[in-house]
């Protein structure tokens, strides 16, 4: 809004000054969003870092587990037992809300119909690599919340820092200027009407003083 671009009333005065008063509202209401947003991003951050660096560290013990397995029984009875393997998977996801972003909460769960081969012909090394690899499956979850909470809250910050500058930067310098320039172009006006009523009274009683 240019100054311009609006009439010098009183009318649009008030009218200036409420957009005001509800952009600064606004204004602090966003602001304070963009904070606890940032907490929150900070925090899903260190997170999902932590994740990634488990995930990571539990894939090479599994994988270490597994080569020692395989040294030991034979890469085909290994494979056998693999196929044998009845683990099923569930995977579950609700919802989460931070400052009107859903984010997400992943679950997985595994029902694990144990024994799926003989104890003669196992190895303490491939109880130890199914038992780590189920466990970084539940790591894949927590990993995947994490970064998809990251992207969304990502997201809604960078949006709500737009919209806190939009306002900061445009809006209330623009909305201040307008008012400054109303309130200024009144008082103008308030000057040259008190002026002419001077001088009006002034004639008039000149007027009075002659027909005396």
């Amino acid at each position: 809004m240019a100054q311009y671009e609006i009439a010098p009333t009183k009318t649009n005065m008030m009218k200036v000054r409420r957009d005001l008063g509800f952009a600064s509202d606004g204004w602090e209401l966003l602001d304070q969003k963009r904070q606890i947003l940032v907490v929150e991003l900070m925090g899903l951050i260190d997170r999902a870092v932590d994740a990634q660096k488990d995930v990571e560290s539990r894939l090479a013990e599994a994988f270490k587990a597994l080569d020692q397995a395989i040294l030991r029984m034979g890469r085909r009875e290994v494979n056998l037992i693999a196929i044998g393997m009845n683990i099923e998977s569930e995977i579950s996801i609700s919802q989460r809300r931070v400052m009107g972003v859903s984010l997400p909460r992943v679950k997985v769960r595994f029902d694990d119909k144990s024994p799926y081969f003989a104890a003669a012909e196992s190895s303490i090394w491939i109880d130890e690599a199914i038992k780590k690899f189920r466990e970084i499956l539940k790591l894949l979850g927590t990993l995947a919340e994490a970064r998809i909470s990251l992207m969304r809250l990502s997201r809604e910050v960078a949006k709500t820092i737009r919209r806190v500058n939009a306002l900061e930067k445009i809006f209330i310098p623009d909305y201040k200027e307008t008012l400054k320039y109303i309130e200024m172009a009144l008082e103008e006006s308030e000057r040259e009407s008190f002026f002419v009523l001077k001088l009006v009274k002034d004639r008039l009683s000149r007027r009075r003083g002659e027909a005396q």
